[in-house]
């Protein structure tokens, strides 16, 4: 049986590689050659007390974030998501989203990190950190999804308002500006099932923070609840809205659907993060190519197999779904004559004929991927956000010579 071969992944866009990932990152080439005097061999040796150095910052980086409890636990909403849209794209099924956001091939989550009583006003506020989306990105939609659990002392909101409550979801003020209407519902304290997840469009919200002129700090929205029978603000923690101990999963939850207008180039990104963190820049392929192994029978032109392992690579720490998929690879010669199921282009019809006359003068044509498919990936970007993004051309489904 035909070994596998393992593909070392580039980081996603927009994510800050952690200690583990650059170590596997600087190990790349070993996967390329297993000679003991390979040149690669010195390079690995180099890169292996740069990753012990990180390792050691690294960890002092984890014990602060320990410290701050600022552990990523993925949320329920987002493994969902990732989940039922994957099982579409399995099956060959159209696995989009619904309306204008079928079109986003990127979806963000952020993690209320509000506190109960930190303002004077009635009402509660919500705070998201979505720096880590790009302003280039085009943004389809966006909704805020607040957990109410039933009221803890229904006799006591039921004396202070009724039963009936419209909930006013606002951006807050800013500077300047007044807050803005952005989206309401009303709910029935009596109504056992209307106790869930209420979602808020805020769209207009998040598209006016987005601006240049806004500035980087957290999106923020204001929720007050209005009784319909007296007009008057009830305390959020009487409706069932308190954050006191909520479980991570049960915390506010703003999520983002956009696209990403330019087609992103996955290689360029690993040595750009990589440099950032700090001299890995003589990361470069192009200057000790492994020698061709010889000796092996030519085949033609085919698909085989090549198995990309995240958790091999110690990256499951920040990639949580999938951790591995079978990306293939195209292997084999293009001789003449071509066989039509390889889709040759005119002009490798033309080199490949040009080749089999004059070998020295013409080189054979390629042999590479002719047709290729995208995977969803859900992972952890550098802002701490879960993210679900769909990465194009992913995936070998057909070769041919070129």
């Amino acid at each position: 049986m035909e070994n596998q071969t393992y593909l070392s992944f580039p980081p996603l866009l927009g994510h800050r590689l952690p200690t583990r990932a650059l170590e596997a990152v600087s190990l790349l080439p070993s996967f390329l050659s297993r000679a003991s005097d390979h040149p690669w061999r010195r390079w690995r040796a180099r890169a292996a007390a740069l990753g012990a150095a990180r390792l050691r910052s690294g960890a002092r980086a984890r014990a602060r974030d320990a410290a701050g409890n600022r552990t990523v636990v993925p949320h329920e909403y987002m493994v969902a998501l990732y989940r039922s849209l994957a099982d579409a794209e399995s099956r060959g099924a159209n696995g989009s989203l619904p309306r204008a956001r079928r079109h986003a091939n990127t979806v963000t989550s952020a993690v209320d990190h509000g506190q109960d009583g930190a303002w004077e006003e009635l009402g509660q506020r919500y705070l998201f950190d979505l720096s880590s989306l790009s302003r280039d990105d085009e943004l389809l939609g966006a909704e805020l999804r607040i957990l109410r659990k039933p009221p803890p002392n229904l006799p006591l909101a039921l004396s202070q308002g009724g039963n009936l409550y419209r909930m006013l979801l606002y951006s807050c003020a800013d500077g300047g500006s007044a807050r803005r209407l952005l989206d309401s519902r009303t709910v029935d304290l009596l109504d056992a099932a209307s106790a869930g997840w209420d979602v808020f469009d805020v769209w207009a919200g998040v598209g006016v923070r987005r601006r240049p002129a806004a500035g980087n700090g957290p999106l923020c929205f204001h929720l007050v609840a209005v009784s319909e029978a007296s007009g008057e603000a009830a305390d959020p923690a009487v409706l069932g809205l308190s954050r006191r101990s909520r479980q991570p999963q049960e915390k506010a939850l703003l999520v983002a659907f956009s696209r990403t207008r330019r087609k992103e180039n996955l290689f360029r990104e690993i040595r750009e993060k990589a440099k950032a963190a700090g001299g890995l820049g003589y990361l470069d392929l192009t200057e000790h190519r492994p020698r061709r192994r010889r000796g092996r029978k030519k085949t033609r032109c085919s698909r085989k197999p090549l198995h990309v392992n995240f958790k091999e690579l110690g990256w499951d720490d920040w990639i949580i779904a999938p951790l591995d998929y079978e990306a293939y690879h195209c292997e084999g010669v293009c001789d003449f004559p071509l066989r039509s199921h390889l889709e040759p282009t005119n002009h490798a019809i033309i080199q490949t004929l040009m080749n089999s006359m004059d070998p020295e003068s013409t080189p054979p044509s390629c042999c590479v991927p002719s047709k290729l498919s995208p995977i969803s990936i859900l992972y952890i970007d550098s802002g701490n956000n879960v993210v679900y993004k769909q990465y194009e051309d992913m995936v070998v489904e057909g070769c041919g010579c070129r």
